[in-house]
């Protein structure tokens, strides 16, 4: 009987209910519930961390919260970035600026070979912060050359939503955004954020076009949201050297 009852009560201690919004759901040391509410996609962002997520489909997925010895989670399909910092499908926190001709730091044309990856794209590129870029100055194409992201904006700089809140676009990573001199772009890693609580900074390439997409008409040059790897293929023209 009181096997019974010990039973009964560990099989109690490991159900969880479901994740609120953004709230975490998975990592390693992790106790808690592996799933979210309706609407939100347990997302795996690193070994350490998962988040709910929204999601368009609404299901709930388990991630790899906490190892047992009777039983583990199942982890979400996530591919390992080999050619950048972000991860494929992790998001992260953006801060979005904008340089290129008639900015007013006075920069050239981003629509250049001169570039720090050394070409540009007929389609929307942009500045990575450096800790995404991977190098420093001087150092050449970092291993986030060529990678794509979905840049989503959300809010202005204080924090309040911008007209066109949820607009996002695909940029490819065509230069850095060094971190000597610009505090938005030198976060200490991808765990570090920048004074407006972002982990990336993407410098979005004016002459691209991706400036201008990106912001539309919400009156702002520095904008907030989330960015996330995605595939390249078909969406943002193609390399000019």
């Amino acid at each position: 009987m009181l096997t019974t009852i010990i039973l009964l009560a560990s099989a109690a201690s490991g159900a969880f209910a479901a994740q609120p919004a953004y709230a975490q759901c998975g990592g390693k040391g992790f106790t808690g519930g592996t799933t979210c509410v309706s609407g939100y996609t347990c997302t795996f962002s690193n070994a350490y961390y998962s988040q709910c997520i929204p999601s368009s489909s609404g299901a709930t997925t388990v991630a790899p919260a906490k190892s047992s010895s009777t039983s583990q989670a199942a982890a979400p399909t996530s591919t390992s970035n080999n050619n950048g910092g972000g991860g494929s499908g992790n998001v992260l926190k953006a801060s979005f600026t904008e340089y290129g001709a008639g900015d007013s730091f006075g920069s050239p044309n981003c629509q250049t070979a001169t570039t720090a990856c050394g070409y540009y794209t007929t389609g929307f590129n942009a500045a990575a912060s450096q800790n995404l870029f991977g190098v420093g100055p001087g150092a050449g194409a970092g291993p986030d050359c060529g990678v794509c992201y979905r840049l989503t904006i959300e809010t202005d700089s204080s924090g309040k939503a911008v007209s066109n809140a949820g607009n996002s676009i695909v940029v490819e990573i065509t230069n850095l955004c060094p971190a000597q001199g610009k505090p938005l772009c030198a976060q200490n890693g991808l765990s570090g954020t920048n004074q407006y609580g972002a982990n990336v900074n993407f410098d979005t390439c004016k002459d691209s076009g991706a400036s201008a997409a990106l912001f539309g008409n919400s009156g702002v040059g520095l904008g907030l949201g989330t960015a996330v790897q995605v595939p390249c293929t078909g969406q943002v023209g193609s390399k000019v050297t």
